[in-house]
């Protein structure tokens, strides 16, 4: 499928995914969309739903190459340095768009299903709820990450039996460890700063006290 990086959005096929203040964003970050219908409309992050909530929710969707000599080096490194996984480190190091180049990075999406998402808010995540439903139209939580990983490590989790999601030691992280691939077992601790992309949701329907998610939708808008 066709990719893309732009300053403002990651095209993958026919989906554009967002790329303003990633650095700022990890799966299940929620806050308020800026610049709602504008190219540069981007997440400002309020919180983050608790990583304890998202154990069994989060999973491993895709990995997509990417001909980094198509893409330009202001667009890439529209955010700052790069964040990238490489084998047996779970912490994730700074690159570059040399970098990018040279050791051939992909991008891994891991994601959280619509299903998952809105009982998860409705049972769970009860700070995240509240916000939504306070702030209204803007209100958006963050559904689907692009990540950075070295061609082996995106192999890795590509044909890995088990992906599982635990709390990292001091509760701020998300890992997800993939095991049964070609590398044994694989660990990543998805923190601030290691999106490189990213696709957020909003509350399509509330039920009348605004108390409970009826029905949610992918925002796909502001991207152009």
């Amino acid at each position: 499928m066709e990719t893309k990086v732009m300053k403002h959005y990651f095209e993958y096929g026919t989906q554009k995914y967002f790329r303003g203040k990633a650095e700022n964003v990890e799966i299940c970050s929620y806050g308020e969309k800026k610049d709602p219908i504008g190219a540069e409309a981007y997440l400002a992050v309020q919180a983050k739903v608790k990583r304890e909530h998202l154990k069994g929710r989060v999973n491993y969707i895709t990995a997509v190459k990417i001909d980094w000599n198509q893409q330009s080096q202001a667009a890439v490194e529209v955010n700052g340095s790069l964040k990238y996984f490489d084998l047996d480190g779970k912490v994730a190091v700074s690159g570059s768009y040399e970098h990018a180049k040279s050791a051939k990075l992909e991008l891994v999406k891991f994601g959280i299903n619509e299903g998952p998402l809105t009982t998860m808010l409705n049972r769970d995540a009860d700070g995240a709820r509240q916000y939504l439903a306070d702030e209204g139209a803007d209100g958006r939580i963050v559904s689907e990450i692009w990540v950075l990983m070295k061609g082996e490590m995106a192999e890795h989790f590509a044909t890995s039996g088990t992906i599982e999601a635990s709390v990292g030691t001091t509760g701020a992280d998300l890992e997800l460890t993939a095991t049964g691939g070609t590398h044994g077992s694989q660990t990543v601790a998805i923190s601030a700063g290691t999106t490189f992309a990213y696709l957020m949701h909003k509350v399509k329907e509330w039920n009348k006290g605004k108390t409970q998610i009826e029905n949610m939708e992918d925002d796909r808008k502001g991207m152009d």
